[in-house]
């Protein structure tokens, strides 16, 4: 019983050490909610799985649209992308549960919390 007990707690510390995300799980489009000091920025991120890549953009309630440099799949189900605009780069590291995330942007400007659910 102890040994069960001891292989049970190992199993259970170690798994979310493991967790991973898979593109599919996050291909799709997810609105996105920036608070910063002028107020909420709101969007959608869109991103699609190619051959178990990912690759996206961004479309601004304003109406642009900005690709992702770069989108990471990253231990303990953080999801990393990367946008450039004229004037910055921006960064964003969000944990991803199920049909939402919660994470920080940052830019030249600073960071700003950053939440989404998966439409």
């Amino acid at each position: 019983m102890k040994k069960l007990f001891i292989l049970l707690f190992v199993l259970g510390f170690t798994s979310p050490i493991f967790a991973q995300l898979k593109s599919s799980e996050v291909a799709g489009s997810w609105k996105y909610k920036v608070t910063v000091d002028q107020g909420d920025m709101t969007g959608v991120f869109n991103l699609a799985e190619t051959d178990g890549k990912l690759s996206g953009n961004v479309v601004t309630t304003e109406g642009n649209t900005i690709p992702f440099t770069k989108i990471e799949l990253k231990p303990e189900n953080v999801l990393y992308l990367e946008l450039k605009t004229d004037s910055d780069l921006i960064k964003v590291s969000v944990t991803v549960d199920g049909k939402k995330f919660k994470g920080n942007a940052s830019s030249y400007n600073g960071e700003a919390p950053i939440t989404g659910e998966k439409q």
